[in-house]
């Protein structure tokens, strides 16, 4: 089987994990999903169409999101996205909030919250977006993005941990 999909994967970049690693052999019976979640990561970090949420505000959110969990390689790859004179690197701080820019301060309290407590957003958190100027697409791929991230963190730990008992 090519293992060439294993050194293109984020996931597993992130992971650490090498084509030749003992974990490898069980993973690429899993190459299918590994597979579709570089699909959606392209699609959600890097899409055809950014619509109002540029490349560098999603990996700065992206990078936000993995802080947030605790992910510091992840969180690397993402920042590493972002140029080193982009304004959007601040957002990686989750100390700050936007700072008086009323789009991005309602981005960030959603991306935070959602993040850290799902179960707690409501209504009243997407009128706030849609009070920032956000459009209903851009919530849609906000939505989207913090989704895949969520997911891509947990599979990123959760293979970092079978790979230590293997």
């Amino acid at each position: 089987m090519d293992n060439n999909w294993i050194s293109q994967s984020v996931i597993l970049s992130a992971a650490n994990i090498k084509v030749h690693s003992g974990i490898s052999a069980s993973i690429s019976l899993r190459s299918d999903l590994l597979r579709l979640s570089q699909q959606a990561h392209n699609a959600c970090v890097n899409p055809e169409d950014a619509g109002g949420l540029s490349h560098t505000e999603r990996a700065a959110i992206s990078s936000r999101m993995c802080t947030l969990n605790h992910e510091i390689q992840l969180g690397n790859y993402y920042a590493d996205l972002i140029p080193d004179s982009a304004e959007e690197k601040k957002i990686i701080d989750t100390n700050y909030r936007g700072h008086g820019h009323h789009r991005l301060e309602a981005v960030l309290r959603h991306v935070d919250l959602v993040t850290t407590s799902p179960k707690d957003a409501s209504a009243a958190d997407i009128r706030a977006l849609e009070e920032s100027g956000i459009s209903t697409e851009d919530m849609v791929r906000l939505s989207e993005l913090i989704a895949f991230v969520n997911y891509e963190i947990r599979v990123v730990k959760g293979i970092r941990l079978m790979d230590n008992v293997l």
